[in-house]
């Protein structure tokens, strides 16, 4: 290796030194401009802050984050901006916490997911797949259940339900780690995992680039089991599909309040109607668990089925199979059924309230290119309700150990009801 003279090394760390400094300097101030043009355009954009002050806890917070910019890395200064838009109280008021164009993000390899009886890891990349099945401990010094109690006011919402279904997969960010727990060495990250034999396992992870993904990643089958994949997990990329499961009940799925290219909601609905016509139905199955939402313009020939199918069937049962990914425009459709129909609502409540401010309004941060959305409406399905979500008549949460064993425990209810 060749030597550097000391004149020179020396002249070459003060270059570094300035330059390092120079790229601080930029950072810190290119943060703060993000902050500010942030809180402003909430002023100018938001259903409820455009005409009111924002929240004094939240300028506090504002003002505590611009403080420690310089001592954060930029993953997490960016879960920082996403913990502020949860001050506004609102799911969809958000700061996406990875995809900014100047940061990097990066992930601990394996994903996780909260069931009934704690946080699992459900996926994991390449090499990694051991761990699947296994229970998250702790990471660094930090127990689970601390980290989940800590990650709530973190997460933007409508419910006190839509941390169980934003935060487990936040849960793997970097980012989020330095935020959330203590003792985390970030270049490598202490995870300490119950295997599925009882096994305590204490794990090292660097982290890794973020798997391409749209959104928040819905549920998949479980990857241990090798039983039959249970119906609500076959097929959750398409948007509308149905199925007879038994005479007279006609389960149907409806993933995302969309039209796909080749097949409408209109048309769905179209179907569903004839399919209803010949009167043999008594029970319809309407799995909703995986709908995120849409467009709400897009959802009514479906509902058009369904009331015309009561309305002709008096003693036939709707259920509604709901979750946590239950979500905005898929919140008014179930607002609308629970307003207009004799549905009875199976599973796990919602991340959504009958009455809600939300819509997508995406805005990008200039400095750092940050994706943002502001809430600039109010949806009121049901004029009075001040519900924040809606009970389900029979609740039922998926346990580990039903996950992986490839059980849908709510629709073997619904079957035997």
């Amino acid at each position: 290796m060749r030597r550097l003279t000391s004149a020179l090394a020396a002249g070459l760390f003060a270059s570094l030194a300035a330059t390092s400094h120079a790229q601080t300097v930029d950072r810190v101030t290119g943060w703060r401009s993000d902050l500010s043009f942030w809180l402003d355009q909430l002023r100018k954009q938001h259903y409820v802050y455009k005409s009111k002050p924002l929240p004094p806890p939240l300028l506090k917070a504002a003002d505590e984050l611009s403080k420690n910019i310089p001592k954060y890395s930029d993953e997490r200064v960016l879960f920082e901006m996403q913990r502020l838009a949860a001050y506004i109280g609102d799911g969809h008021t958000y700061v996406l916490p990875l995809g900014a164009e100047r940061v990097h993000g990066s992930v601990i390899p394996i994903r996780f997911y909260l069931f009934s009886d704690g946080l699992f890891v459900i996926d994991g990349q390449p090499g990694y797949e051991k761990w699947i099945g296994s229970k998250l401990v702790s990471i660094g010094n930090t127990p689970a259940a601390v980290i989940l109690e800590r990650m709530k006011p973190a997460i933007s919402a409508d419910n006190p339900f839509g941390y169980k279904w934003i935060g487990p997969p936040f849960l793997n960010l970097r980012g989020a780690i330095e935020s959330l727990t203590d003792g985390s060495d970030v270049d490598s990250i202490r995870v300490t995992l119950r295997t599925r034999s009882g096994v305590v396992q204490k794990l090292k992870f660097a982290t890794v680039p973020p798997p391409r993904m749209q959104g928040v990643p819905k549920l998949m089958a479980s990857r241990l089991s090798k039983m039959t994949v249970p119906l609500w997990l076959t097929d959750v990329s398409r948007n509308f599909w149905m199925k007879s499961v038994a005479p007279g009940t006609l389960y149907v799925q409806f993933n995302q309040v969309m039209d796909e290219p080749s097949h409408t909601l209109k048309q769905a609905g179209t179907e569903l109607d004839s399919a209803l016509a010949d009167r043999t139905t008594t029970k319809i199955i309407l799995d909703v668990r995986h709908n995120n939402g849409g467009n709400s313009y897009l959802y009514p020939p479906v509902i058009d089925a369904l009331t015309k199918w009561e309305a002709a069937n008096p003693k036939g049962k709707l259920y509604v199979l709901t979750g946590r990914n239950t979500f905005s425009a898929a919140q008014n459709f179930i607002a609308q059924l629970d307003k207009r129909t004799r549905a009875i609502f199976v599973g796990e409540p919602s991340s959504s309230k009958p009455n809600f401010v939300g819509e997508e309004n995406d805005i990008q941060l200039p400095w750092s290119g940050a994706i943002a959305s502001i809430s600039n409406r109010y949806h009121e399905n049901i004029p009075g309700d001040k519900r924040g979500w809606i009970e389900p008549d029979i609740r039922i949460e998926l346990s580990s150990t039903d996950y992986f064993a490839n059980r849908d425990p709510v629709l073997m209810r619904v079957l035997a009801h």
